[in-house]
C-alpha cells in the first residue's frame, strides 16, 4: 500500500504511521507531499490508518492439554472425565495430529468451554454427560477395501 490514500467519499487524507513520522520533519520529501495535499485539498481531513483487527477472536487460544485437564477438575464427574479424557489421548497418540484430535474431543465434550460457567453449592461446575471417545482409526495397511473383485463379487456375466 501507499504511505497515504485519498478517499473523496469521506473527505479524508489516510496516512500510515511511517509517512505520518516522515511528514513531520521538514526537511523530508513526505512533508513537502503532504503540504501540496494539504493545499490542494484544504476540506479534507488528515488520518492515521489504524491496525485491522480480526473480527473474531480465537476463544480458544492458548488451550493446552493441563488447561483441557484444569477445567475437567472442576466438575462433579471429573474423574469419569479424566478416565474418558485418557483414553481420547492415548487414541490421539495415533493420529496424524493428536493434539486436534484431542481438541476436537474437548470441544464436543465442552462446548461452553469459554462462557461463564454455572456453579453448583460445592463449588464444582455441574455434572456433564461425558461423551464417548471416537474409535481409533485403523492404519491405512491395515484397512481392507471395501471394493470386491470380481472373483469375490458376482460373476460377470459373458456376452458372445
Amino acid at each position: 500500500m501507499r504511505e497515504y490514500k485519498i478517499n473523496f467519499t469521506t473527505n479524508t487524507i489516510t496516512v500510515s504511521k511511517s509517512f505520518a513520522l516522515a511528514a513531520s520533519d521538514p526537511s523530508k520529501p513526505e512533508f513537502e507531499t503532504l503540504s501540496k495535499l494539504q493545499s490542494a485539498y484544504p476540506g479534507m481531513r488528515i488520518v492515521h490508518k489504524t491496525h485491522r483487527s480480526p473480527s473474531k477472536a480465537n476463544a480458544n487460544k492458548g488451550l493446552t492439554y493441563e488447561r483441557m485437564e484444569g477445567y475437567i477438575n472442576l466438575h462433579e464427574n471429573a474423574a469419569e472425565l479424566l478416565i474418558k479424557f485418557k483414553a481420547v489421548k492415548e487414541i490421539a497418540a495415533q493420529q496424524k495430529n493428536p493434539y486436534l484430535f484431542t481438541k476436537g474431543w474437548f470441544m464436543q465434550q465442552f462446548p461452553d468451554y469459554g462462557k461463564l460457567p454455572d456453579i453448583s453449592g460445592n463449588g464444582k461446575i455441574l455434572y456433564v454427560l461425558p461423551v464417548d471417545p471416537p474409535a481409533p482409526a485403523e492404519k491405512d495397511g491395515a484397512a481392507k477395501s471395501s471394493r470386491k473383485t470380481p472373483a469375490e463379487g458376482a460373476e460377470l456375466a459373458r456376452v458372445s
